[in-house]
């Protein structure tokens, strides 16, 4: 364990000499595979974060390879993990965030026009209509029974419902 710290000297540097090569190489192998399965990890979670701290752990084996301190090797991984964390991130989700909300789904479906295929009573609140090759349950507003083939327009969605009006 004398050569994670330096020998006697207190210092945390990693190892130089020869007789501890290969345990070097394979220190850095070691930060650059656990950047990747956290890289890796990013695609079953949220938020595009575990992605950066994969991105700075393989940053963070540049130093490592070289042969430089712990230190050295710690601050290279937090001032890289904070930039990718503030910057990058930020400018990453923006561009791959809508800005102007587009709808998806059943919410693009208010505004379109759809047939009744099974008569939409509201007292009782029956019904059915085609959108889009699409049949959905209905509800109409007011009181007013809509009669098959009618032409109606979707207004908005209560649940897995469909409101529409009369054109």
């Amino acid at each position: 364990m004398a050569w994670l710290t330096g020998g006697n000297t207190g210092s945390t540097v990693l190892p130089r000499c020869e007789a501890h090569k290969g345990e070097l190489m394979n220190l850095w192998w070691v930060f650059v595979t656990v950047g990747i399965l956290l890289m890796a990890m990013e695609v079953i979670t949220p938020g595009f974060i575990i992605m950066w701290f994969g991105l700075a752990t393989i940053v963070a084996a540049i130093p490592v390879y070289f042969g430089a301190s712990t230190s050295v090797v710690l601050i290279t991984f937090a001032v890289t993990l904070l930039i990718l964390t503030v910057f990058v991130r930020r400018i990453f989700t923006n561009r791959l965030t809508s800005k102007r909300g587009v709808n998806t789904n059943a919410a693009s479906l208010i505004g379109q026009q759809a047939v009744v295929i099974e008569p939409i009573d509201p007292l009782k609140a029956t019904g059915k209509v085609r959108v889009r090759k699409e049949v959905w349950s209905a509800t109409a507003k007011g009181t007013e029974t809509l009669a098959v083939d009618q032409i109606v327009t979707v207004k908005a969605l209560d649940g897995v419902k469909l409101l529409v009006a009369k054109e």
